[in-house]
């Protein structure tokens, strides 16, 4: 079974019923997990600015009233995780808007932003559509760059749902969803964080609520709509793609947001603005990145080399494995504090996952994640 390889290396989490059930699920299978995630936000919001988790909490507690109002089922799915893994509603909660934490941390007085962004990471997406892969299919690839402490929170999650599509992710145990996703009708989902010095947006949506609502959609329209129209509290930039061949990516900035489509069937995005018109005045990308722009350069180039026609999986997963320039900075990243934690590709029409734990250098596992007795073999390596 495909999914026996995978166990080697992460725990997998089978969810399934209501959202509180497939909350409990997902707390209970990963309960150890779970834990880890949240010391680990916990210890690094103290040493990287200073923090007690109390004031993240109190933070946090602001985006309750419009997740509620908009996704009062998300919370029952938090409530869900929070008693099988035997932690406080408001502990993952506020775990779930981690990333709005790290932003908000960024601008407060006398505070360094470089070391108050780096609880966001870094991240690659990349994607090759029909007209020009071999299999006549569209491929889409995440690289997931963060703190390497971050691996012990790694599982992977598959979700059954009722009268919606099913998801499958990796990521860090407790979060309801995450990027580098595929769901049953074929969306798939990418991310990575953008730094600019608007404000957080306190009634907007945290980045995981999003990336959820987006994965429950059955149709690429309504994916891109979640995406657009989903007032993201903070800024970041969401890959949206499906099984037609359409991919965009969506830069976030505050309240607002701008829209890059593939150009001749192909797509990449780093950790920077691309869109000439964001982020919008008075507030400014934060230019405390040069390598992470050297990284979005080398995605383009690399991305630009391959073939007319015939590109396969394999050549996106090569490219996420690139260490021939700015090593250890690389596309592929090798640094003490950022590395590449996991990496998938994923043929949207076949529902195919090639899945890297750690560094993709170190090789893929691939796996149809809806077909658990079946699938793409006990694993296939670059």
């Amino acid at each position: 079974m495909p999914f026996a390889a995978l166990e080697e290396k992460l725990p997998v989490i089978r969810a399934q019923g209501t959202n509180y059930q497939i909350g409990y699920a997902h707390g209970s299978q990963g309960k150890d997990r779970v834990g880890i995630t949240l010391r680990n936000l916990q210890q690094g919001v103290k040493r990287t600015v200073g923090q007690d988790w109390a004031v993240c909490v109190k933070i946090a507690s602001a985006f309750l009233p419009v997740v509620e109002r908009r996704f009062p089922a998300y919370l029952e799915e938090i409530k869900g995780i929070a008693d099988g893994s035997g932690q406080s509603f408001e502990d993952i909660f506020t775990l779930n808007c981690r990333t709005e934490l790290g932003q908000q941390f960024s601008r407060r007085p006398a505070q360094n932003a470089a070391r108050a962004l780096s609880l966001a990471g870094g991240c690659s997406v990349v994607g090759a559509n029909h007209t020009r892969t071999a299999t006549g299919t569209t491929i889409y690839g995440q690289n997931w760059d963060a703190d390497p402490a971050q691996r012990e929170t790694m599982v992977f999650v598959v979700v059954r749902q009722k009268d919606k599509p099913d998801i499958a992710w990796a990521g860090e145990a407790g979060l309801i969803c995450r990027m580098a996703g595929v769901n049953s009708a074929g969306i798939g989902l990418g991310g990575n964080t953008l730094f600019c010095s608007a404000p957080i947006d306190f009634e907007g949506l945290p980045l995981q609520f999003t990336y959820r609502s987006i994965m429950d959609q059955s149709n690429f329209p309504d994916a891109v709509e979640a995406a657009a129209m989903s007032r993201l509290a903070s800024c970041n930039n969401l890959m949206v793609c499906g099984p037609e061949g359409e991919m965009v990516n969506i830069e976030r900035d505050y309240k607002g947001y701008g829209m890059l489509y593939m150009k001749d069937g192909l797509i990449a995005h780093a950790n920077h603005y691309r869109h000439p018109k964001l982020p919008r005045a008075p507030y400014r990308e934060i230019d405390l990145y040069p390598k992470d722009e050297l990284r979005s350069f080398r995605l383009e180039y690399l991305m630009e080399q391959l073939p007319e026609k015939g590109i396969t999986a394999q050549d996106l997963m090569e490219i996420l494995c690139d260490h021939k320039v700015n090593y250890p900075a690389s596309v592929c990243q090798h640094l003490p504090t950022c590395a590449t934690n996991f990496s998938t590709v994923t043929d949207l029409n076949r529902l195919e996952m090639h899945i890297a734990v750690g560094n993709p250098c170190g090789g893929y596992l691939a796996l149809r994640p809806f077909e658990e007795d079946g699938g793409a073999g006990e694993g296939e390596r670059t």
